[in-house]
């Protein structure tokens, strides 16, 4: 695309590739963190903050060889840029995600695969983040199955999407420029970029959840900065080199403080530190410095400041190694965790070790010799041959997720049926809790063994093991929040009995579907998935309060004190984070807060006529209970958790305290008949506990009507009039 022919001295694009040694130890700084925080599990909360620090760096470098492209050649030439990103970042990532069809089948569960199969096809597709967002993922920091082998490269499907929509609009406003005959032909070219960062970064306060974590349109605004600072460069700005130091210094003070600070979530305000601290460290490396700011165009300040710091040998050894370093350290710490479960930090130094060994090898066996090679081939011809790098991992990603390949080996059959219309248990020996008998603690079948005859659901199947809550769509959703019932049992009954809570609550439908049935009683649920039944503040994105929980608490609440008004309302709910004054509660004020929250409601709603009988919070393993058991078939143990853990990870204790004082709303405790023994079994009866890291499957949940029915029966014969 033609521009002016004057030529300005750019700072980066005199060196090869926009190579700088000060800013290659940035990048190591961004990603030393990341390191940390996944082999040390909070040792540094904040070091997803290494993930904005690329943005910003990488949108400079980025849009410094366009610029370099653009002074040189006095045009930007769409398919050379194209051509040249693949170069640089397919190769690499394409090897990257064929290693990692092996890693998933030897060392993941089979229950993690069609997951695995997912992420290696939107990975493919550079589409990964809006596939975490749809999940409403956290930022992975923790490497386990659970997070996924390739969670990592949704920050390649946003720079990727980004790669594609900055270089024809960097040329469009270059060639407006051009033909209005500005004497500054950086102008509309920056404002583009301030008013795609300014947008970016609005909508990104504005938003919350996920979406706002992994969107590119939330992410836009720190790639945009940095390209904003690489067209600046063109005519660098005259700073004293005390001015350059004290801005280098307290950028780069910036991004370390946030690395350890715990951050609510890491998008919008939370992520202005890290960048706008990255932006203060490329200013003050590509400034004219001098006592008074003089000096030549864009010389670095190798004298003030941290570049010399960023520039150490160990750093740069590290920052020229980043990418490949990036795509290696994860995948390799998730196998290690899938397969001989918690990883010590010394064996995490090792998985380390061994992913700098394959980012070296892959760099200078894959890297070099690729770009080498095709440096000759015309644009078109490297951008056909770079469309097929992906294309085995989508394939394989597809066949994985489609359950087509491998072939499933064959199972036990299990020892009761899961039909998911089955109000009540197959008729089987001693199936799940029934196993345990009157006295559980006592009873053998509630101990951890390392095998069992057979399992039901089969692990691999237990996400699917739901509640029909689930498939009836009987979850509240949206802001509005209203209050979404279905209806089980005699439709017709003058009984009818409410349940109303979070994704726990619904824990406890197939149980109190087996109870209704068997007594005639009318069920009624109101549940929303991430609030409880609670008037509470539960906190959002941010430390504010959540909005839409509050709605659905009070909606379900007139709906059970005017319309409905049940015989028996049961209610139960998971831990939340709670918010006051704009913070979120932690320790002692949390728990207050929370008990709190538990006497007002259940004292109000006794007030209000509502019978309310609280179900203790079943224990929470904190583990993937099925998928440990599909990857330890013959070492259950290693799926066991200590029952105080367990119990101290759930809510059950503060709602215990909750009920002390209130004697007319009675708590029922089926713990025992969950978690018995000393360390809570995967496997009771040859059912599976548990579907995943806290909820139970349906199969066991129906084994619990029995005596969830005796516990009714009680509470109904103790408040009989």
């Amino acid at each position: 695309m033609p521009t002016r022919t004057r030529h300005w001295s750019h700072p980066v694009a005199g060196t090869r590739s926009g190579h700088r040694t000060d800013l290659s130890g940035l990048a190591a700084v961004a990603l030393l963190p990341l390191l940390a925080a996944a082999i040390i599990p909070g040792v540094l909360p904040g070091g997803a903050a290494g993930v904005d620090v690329l943005f910003v760096l990488s949108g400079f470098l980025v849009t410094s060889v366009l610029v370099s492209e653009w002074t040189r050649a006095g045009r930007i030439t769409l398919l050379t840029c194209y051509a040249r990103y693949a170069r640089r970042l397919l190769p690499a990532a394409a090897l990257v995600m064929a290693a990692t069809g092996p890693l998933i089948l030897t060392c993941l569960p089979r229950s993690s695969w069609p997951d695995a199969g997912w992420d290696l096809l939107t990975g493919g597709l550079a589409v990964l983040n809006w596939r975490r967002a749809a999940q409403d993922a956290a930022v992975p920091t923790v490497p386990d199955a659970a997070a996924g082998v390739l969670a990592h490269y949704w920050t390649l499907g946003v720079a990727g999407q980004v790669l594609l929509l900055w270089p024809p609009l960097l040329a469009g406003a270059a060639a407006w420029a051009f033909h209005r005959r500005h004497h500054d032909p950086r102008r509309a070219p920056l404002l583009v970029a301030g008013l795609l960062t300014a947008g970016s970064l609005a909508w990104a306060v504005g938003a919350s959840g996920a979406p706002a974590v992994f969107g590119t349109h939330t992410r836009l605004w720190e790639l945009t900065l940095g390209g904003g600072l690489a067209l600046v460069a063109l005519r660098p700005v005259g700073l004293p080199r005390s001015v350059a130091a004290v801005l280098g210094w307290g950028g780069l003070a910036a991004v370390t403080a946030t690395v350890f600070l715990h951050r609510p979530e890491s998008a919008g305000l939370a992520a202005l530190p890290p960048a706008l601290g990255t932006a203060a460290i490329i200013v003050a490396a590509t400034a004219r410095t001098g006592p008074s700011g003089a000096g030549p165009a864009g010389t670095p300040t190798t004298g003030a400041g941290p570049v010399r710091i960023l520039a150490t040998r160990p750093l740069r050894a590290v920052g020229r190694h980043c990418y490949p370093l990036y795509l290696w350290y994860w995948p390799l710490l998730v196998a290690a965790h899938a397969r001989f479960g918690e990883v010590p930090v010394v064996a995490g130094l090792g998985v380390l070790g061994a992913a700098a060994l394959l980012a070296v090898i892959t760099h200078r066996y894959v890297e070099a010799p690729v770009r080498a090679r095709v440096r000759g081939w015309s644009p078109a011809e490297t951008l056909r041959t770079a469309a097929l790098l992906p294309a085995a991992a989508v394939i394989g990603g597809l066949l994985l997720q489609l359950g087509v390949w491998p072939p499933r080996q064959p199972h036990p059959q299990p020892v009761a049926g899961t039909a998911p219309a089955a109000p009540t248990p197959s008729p089987a020996p001693a199936p799940g809790a029934a196993a345990l008998g009157r006295s559980p603690a006592e009873s053998p079948a509630g101990r951890p063994v390392a095998r069992v005859r057979s399992i039901t659901p089969e692990p691999v199947d237990a996400g699917r093991d739901l509640p029909h809550v689930y498939r009836h769509n009987c979850f509240s959703t949206g802001p509005d929040a209203p209050a979404r019932a279905c209806v089980y049992g005699d439709r017709g009954s003058r009984f009818t009995v409410a349940l109303a809570g979070d994704d726990q609550a619904a824990n406890w439908v197939p149980a109190l579907q087996a109870v209704a049935q068997a007594q005639g009683w009318r069920l009624i649920t109101y549940l929303r998935e991430d609030c409880p039944f609670l008037d509470v503040a539960v906190a959002g994105p941010g430390g504010g309060r959540l909005d839409a929980c509050a709605r659905w608490y009070a909606n379900v609440r007139t709906e059970l004190t005017r319309t409905e008004r049940p015989q028996l309302l049961l209610t139960t709910s998971r831990r939340y984070p709670l918010t006051s004054g704009g913070k979120i509660l932690s320790g002692d004020a949390a728990h207050k807060a929370f008990v709190a929250g538990m006497r007002r409601t259940w004292s109000g709603l006794v007030a209000a006529r509502v019978a309310t009988v609280v179900l203790r919070d079943t224990p929470a393993p904190g583990v993937d209970v099925a998928a440990c058991v599909s990857a330890n078939p013959t070492r259950l143990t290693r799926c066991a958790t200590p029952r105080r853990t367990a119990l101290d990870a759930s809510a059950g204790a503060a709602q215990a305290e909750a009920v002390r004082t209130l004697t007319a709303v009675p708590l029922i405790d089926l713990n025992s008949a969950i978690c018995p023994a000393s360390r809570c079994a995967p496997v009771i009866g040859g059912v599976l506990v548990y579907r995943d890291t806290r909820h139970l499957t349906a199969t066991y949940a129906r084994t619990l009507a029995p005596r969830l029915a005796s516990a009714l029966e009680r509470i109904r014969g103790e408040t009989a009039p």
